[in-house]
């Protein structure tokens, strides 16, 4: 998925910097998983969002190392921007298995690749209770059109 963001726009020249990189590398597999929004207000969900299963629902909602519900465990990446009204369950897709761009992946608040959970560090655990995701650099070019 590529995005744009303008560097200059003078209303006379316009520049505009385009990010074409991808998240889904290669060879990547996907499920559909319920999300469930209790919320009041709509929310957006990026793609490339690290999502985790709250284990008494089964819904999947982005992944917090404070959680507690199961949900602090990965289980997959949201393939793609959603926005969910407020008390809507809708059907996603996440992406369980193959190569990831590691840069891409969107954690929320403090989390990073090195927070802890359960003894062990956040990139680990996404290779282990994974299907399979292995994380990559988006420069792999592992396809003709990756940039």
């Amino acid at each position: 998925m590529s995005s744009q963001s303008i560097a200059l726009n003078n209303g006379q020249q316009m520049i505009i910097n385009t990010d074409t990189s991808k998240i889904f590398i290669w060879n990547n597999r996907y499920e559909n998983a319920l999300y469930n929004n209790s919320a009041y207000d709509a929310v957006t969900l990026s793609a490339g969002t690290l999502m985790g299963r709250v284990a008494a629902t089964g819904w999947i909602k982005p992944l917090a190392s404070g959680s507690s519900d199961g949900s602090q465990f990965p289980v997959g990446v949201l393939a793609n921007d959603i926005t969910v009204d407020g008390g809507d369950l809708v059907t996603v897709s996440i992406c369980v298995a193959g190569d990831v761009a590691e840069e891409k992946i969107i954690l929320q608040g403090s989390d990073t690749m090195e927070t802890t959970i359960s003894s062990r560090r956040l990139r680990d655990r996404i290779a282990a209770d994974t299907v399979g995701i292995k994380l990559v650099t988006s420069t792999d070019n592992s396809a003709y059109d990756n940039q």
